[in-house]
């Protein structure tokens, strides 16, 4: 077993109890928090929630540590998931159900993704998770990662392609318009690239390829967090099915030396001028990669922030305190935002209509539920022949390439318990997604050219 990775993320600390019979949700007793919810809900339900970046994480962390609680401290829930699966499906029904005004929807959707916190969190986490990593990790575990992608990728579109091609349903159908999609990198990065791709190469309208590929994306990132909270609580029993299947957060399956315990080792204690350097030192490494996406705008800026990051680490410049700091800063963001990112997630992307749409279509459906399998499967498979462990490997670039990108990747590793991951995540997500819209092109060449 290896430690050259920070261990894998503790559940955010929304239902510790600190005596019998005393219950606490983020370290409040829970009548407290009882009265904090009153006084949230009150602010939904009279139309006074501010519409701005405040009132939108106030609400969503008041919402999200609750379910958190509730999802983990009841057995049925805390057996398929928990408090993650609660936080993203609690909130999506609760829209789909008229249960909550509009009002509510569209500040939560302007606080998670038009305000930007969303880039706050994976900025964060992508940053403080490599710069906690062993440079030797990181140099073991970087070419293994990136050959599983385009692995798994080659022998997903073979498999999925050939099952459509006998069962009569189209090898093209298939991959055009179900798994590629799926595997192109959610919406942004995705979909809507592909659109125009599909309509320079076929014509009609963009908007007419976009109405039929956005279901299957949906579709699938709704099925990444069932899978992910499956696996949640799989390996929370700590399950082995058979020798490198659950390396309990952890990626590599190669022995840790001494040194490389000792260098992921916390020497300082957490105080808020750690986690203001932690946050100062973020954000330079964000505004940088801003730069850089402006000048090289085919490269997408989390894919800068974790070549920065890489290569920070890996020239080993930047000073013992500073990589802690950013280090700690990450797990501050992860233990307290996680919760509140949950509820965006739900209110913003998990979308119950189009998923309905989808299943009025059950071939479409079936190929799309295989995508996910079969991805999740390969990568898994793949890893594990190349030294990974299989569940890691297969939630990193096998879920996280079949769900919505950025905000995907959080939800999936956030059900999984393994946040730490997200590097790897949008390793897939960027790296994949750029090699599954050049993949694209030759298919539309060779059917359409």
């Amino acid at each position: 077993m290896t430690t050259k990775e920070p261990t894998h993320d503790a559940p955010p600390e929304t239902g510790s109890t600190d005596e019998p019979g005393r219950a606490r949700i983020l370290g409040l007793p829970w009548p407290w928090y009882a009265a904090l919810a009153v006084i949230g809900l009150a602010a939904v339900y009279t139309g006074t929630l501010p519409d701005n970046i405040f009132g939108g994480l106030a609400i969503s962390m008041i919402i999200g540590c609750g379910l958190f609680a509730i999802g983990d401290r009841t057995p049925a829930l805390s057996a398929i998931g928990g408090g993650p699966l609660l936080c993203v499906f609690g909130p999506a029904l609760a829209v789909y159900f008229g249960l909550v005004p509009d009002s509510f929807s569209t500040i939560i959707k302007d606080w998670f993704s038009g305000y930007g916190f969303v880039e706050i969190l994976v900025a964060s986490i992508i940053a403080g998770s490599i710069l906690g990593m062993d440079r030797r990790f990181l140099i073991k575990a970087g070419g293994r990662f990136c050959a599983v992608i385009v692995i798994a990728f080659a022998v997903v579109v073979a498999i999925i392609g050939g099952i459509a091609a006998a069962t009569g349903f189209g090898f093209r159908t298939a991959i055009l318009e179900v798994t590629t999609p799926i595997m192109a990198g959610g919406i942004s990065g995705g979909a809507i690239p592909l659109s125009q791709m599909y309509a320079d190469a076929m014509g009609g309208s963009a908007e007419h390829y976009m109405s039929t590929i956005v279901p299957p994306i949906i579709c699938a990132n709704l099925l990444c967090i069932c899978l992910a909270s499956m696996y949640a609580a799989l390996t929370r029993r700590r399950t082995q099915l058979f020798v490198g299947f659950n390396g309990h957060g952890q990626m590599l399956r190669i022995r840790a030396t001494k040194e490389e315990v000792a260098a992921v080792t916390r020497k300082r204690p957490m105080t808020v001028s750690t986690l203001g350097t932690g946050l100062l030192f973020t954000g330079a490494i964000y505004l940088t990669g801003a730069m850089l996406e402006a000048a090289v705008p085919s490269i997408h800026l989390y894919a800068w922030v974790i070549v920065l990051t890489a290569a920070l680490k890996l020239s080993s410049i930047v000073p013992a305190e500073v990589e802690e700091s950013t280090t700690q800063w990450y797990e501050f963001v992860v233990k307290l935002w996680v919760p509140a990112a949950l509820v965006g997630i739900g209110v913003s992307l998990i979308d119950i209509d189009k998923i309905a749409e989808l299943a009025s279509r059950p071939s479409f459906l079936a190929f799309t539920v295989a995508t996910v399998l079969v991805t999740a499967v390969v990568a898994g498979t793949v890893g594990w022949l190349l030294k990974l462990y299989f569940v890691e490997s297969s939630i990193t670039a096998g879920l996280c390439m079949t769900d919505l990108g950025g905000s995907g990747d959080i939800a999936t590793l956030g059900t999984t318990r393994r946040m730490h991951l997200l590097p790897f995540a949008q390793i897939t997500s960027r790296l994949g997604g750029g090699m599954v819209l050049l993949a694209a092109s030759g298919f539309l060449a060779f059917f359409y050219g």
